[in-house]
């Protein structure tokens, strides 16, 4: 399955100052796959570690950091010499051998040629509390399947072709865009985790294939879970899940209208405030399982400056499981047939996308008065609304009253219509319309 984060890796390879790696990401969105994968095509041997597996490597590092000591005692482990300029060496779940994440930084001084790269299972808890190598690290965030990536997966070349077109901002013909707005709907069911969209394609479009793509959602759920029970901490593990299993309830809670922020009553029984929640949450977005998203007052650079540490949105990391753990019915989704909550789907797409097309970009929501908008992103001197649409219909009045008072550069509404552009009366801004299904295209104008 083929990975826009290959081009990342490949990228990383060749870079002249390139330094061990880190992939960061959630459970289950394909680290050690692509790792795998790209060690195998690019390199002329990748020499993989994986210290929950292979504890004796694990105490490898325990005598010292010195890297030429460690390759040797590697390659006795492995029966298999390691070479420096050729091969690659990939540590995994390197959250299990905290020493090993400490000799990056040794690797890096010392052996600059060796091309170095670790992941883990719940590896941003971990950072927090071991010793770790900042500045002597790359770092890459691994999310789930993109839209784009699930279209490069399922279907032909002429529309993988049409669709690429698409992303660069090329024309979309009518036809081309019921296509894709069939295929996004389909996406909406199985999201972007690798062992869902593989059951999946399986058999394509049939009732077994949603069937399989559920059964498969509800296990990693349950897995995720068992993540919690094991890994939480000095956190209340029943509070993480509390948490957790509360975020599809609130986001479904809306009625054809914008996710309202993240509330903290009732989440927890006897818990109603941000103080008491704080732990859990930070736990969640540091394990990659919901994405959080600031909401400011004002729509002023810095965004960050006019937010609250406790006034926020929390979405569910993938769309697949969103609709699983509320156990909406593939064939409602297929059929875009559910009822008054289309929004709540199609805003946690867009949050998705967003964040996981830019991870490193700031992305904030707005809520100023009577007036809100999704998202915000910040730009270097005005930022760019983000409205969403769940259908056809695009009339939009905390957009223009965004629009204005702040006189963006561009406002962008994301619907079911395909793309268009035109000024607003005051001809300060450029609006443009975008299908929810390049709903990454957004960062094109901020």
């Amino acid at each position: 399955m083929l990975r826009s984060a290959q081009s990342d890796l490949a990228a990383w390879k060749h870079s002249k100052n390139r330094k061990p790696l880190i992939i960061l990401g959630a459970r289950q969105v394909g680290k050690t796959y692509l790792v795998q994968e790209f060690g195998t095509s690019s390199f002329r041997q990748i020499h993989s570690f994986n210290f929950e597996r292979e504890p004796r490597a694990a105490e490898v590092f325990e005598r010292d950091l010195v890297p030429q000591r460690i390759l040797t005692e590697l390659s006795l482990l492995s029966g298999k010499p390691i070479q420096e300029e050729s091969d690659l060496l990939f540590f995994d779940e390197i959250q299990a051998a905290p020493k090993a994440l400490s000799s990056l930084k040794h690797f890096c001084n010392e052996m600059p040629k060796l091309a170095v790269c670790a992941a883990g299972s719940l590896l941003g808890l971990h950072l927090a509390e071991s010793s770790f190598p900042v500045g002597y690290v790359d770092w890459l965030h691994l999310h789930p399947l993109s839209f784009y990536e699930f279209v490069v997966a399922r279907a032909s070349e002429p529309v993988r072709i049409a669709y690429d077109t698409a992303v660069q901002g090329g024309e979309v013909s009518s036809t081309a865009h019921q296509i894709f707005w069939d295929l996004w709907r389909e996406y909406l069911v199985t999201g972007g985790l690798p062992e869902v969209v593989s059951r999946y394609l399986s058999k394509p479009c049939s009732m077994e294939a949603f069937a399989d793509a559920r059964a498969t959602q509800q296990k990693l759920i349950n897995a995720y879970l068992a993540d919690v029970a094991k890994h939480s901490g000095k956190i209340n593990a029943f509070h993480i899940e509390r948490t957790w299993t509360s975020v599809p309830q609130q986001i479904a809670s809306v009625q054809d209208m914008s996710v309202s922020r993240f509330r903290f009553k009732d989440v927890v029984p006897g818990v109603h405030n941000f103080g008491r929640l704080a732990g859990p949450i930070d736990w969640l977005a540091k394990a990659g399982l919901i994405i959080q998203i600031p909401v400011c007052e004002r729509a002023e650079i810095p965004l960050a400056a006019f937010t609250k540490s406790n006034h926020f949105k929390i979405y569910m990391f993938d769309i697949g499981m969103l609709g699983a753990m509320l156990d909406l019915s593939p064939n409602a989704l297929m059929s875009y047939d559910f009822g008054m909550y289309k929004g709540y789907v199609a805003e946690n797409f867009v949050a998705q996308a967003l964040r996981s097309s830019r991870p490193q970009r700031p992305l904030f929501g707005w809520s100023e008065g009577k007036s809100e908008i999704e998202f915000l992103l910040q730009g270097s001197e005005t930022a760019t609304p983000v409205e969403v649409k769940s259908s056809h219909r695009v009339r939009a009045q905390s957009l223009r009253v965004f629009n204005e008072k702040y006189k963006p550069k561009y406002s962008v509404i994301l619907s079911g219509r395909s793309f268009a552009e035109s000024r607003n009366a005051n001809g300060a801004t450029t609006n443009v319309q975008l299908p929810l299904y390049l709903a990454d295209r957004a960062w094109a104008y901020h």
